[in-house]
């Protein structure tokens, strides 16, 4: 029997954390890791857990309405589900936009398909929360490997871009109290 060695081993390990990482990072509580509120880049979403399956809706944004400079929609209009591939929900606003389909819990991990309302397309998804406490989210076509990772952080960390995005919020969650301007 042919022996593999250690390193070749520990690489194809680390390939796999790589490809599976809820495997290794989430724990017995771990499937309530990703409840709450997570500030992205130009979003913030509330996961919430709903029965038995996962839920993330858009709670704010950085623009939720159209800018003078865009042609996607009239300047100061609410910005829209417009690239949409069901021509029927063209109309329905980003905010408060639910991404997530089929999210439940197995083999250790959250995982169905969540929706890209920049692209308008439905990946199949998995989600987790990583040792520095980060949310992220892998969405894929076919095999994890073809696809792309985004980050959230807990919104109670308040990045920079959040006070500008709860100013324009309806409401503030508890754990962002201290983060509006």
């Amino acid at each position: 029997m042919r022996r593999m060695p250690l390193i070749t081993l520990l690489g194809v390990l680390a390939v796999d954390a790589c490809l599976f990482p809820s495997a290794w990072s989430e724990t017995e509580d771990g499937r309530h890791s990703v409840v709450g509120f997570w500030a992205g880049e130009e979003s913030i979403l509330e996961v919430a857990l709903v029965d038995d399956r996962l839920s993330a809706r858009v709670f704010a944004l950085t623009n939720p309405v159209y800018r003078p400079d865009e042609q996607d929609g009239p300047a100061g209009a609410v910005r829209l589900d417009d690239r949409n591939q069901d021509e029927a929900l063209r109309q329905r606003p980003v905010l408060g936009l639910e991404l997530l389909s089929g999210y439940r819990y197995g083999d250790g991990r959250w995982q169905g398909r969540i929706y890209d309302p920049k692209t308008g397309n439905t990946y199949t998804s998995r989600m987790w929360v990583d040792a520095e406490g980060r949310l992220k989210m892998r969405g894929y076509v076919g095999v994890p490997m073809l696809g792309r990772t985004v980050e959230y952080v807990p919104v109670s960390d308040c990045p920079p871009q959040v006070p500008a995005m709860l100013a324009l919020a309806d409401e503030i969650p508890p754990a962002a109290a201290g983060c509006a301007e």
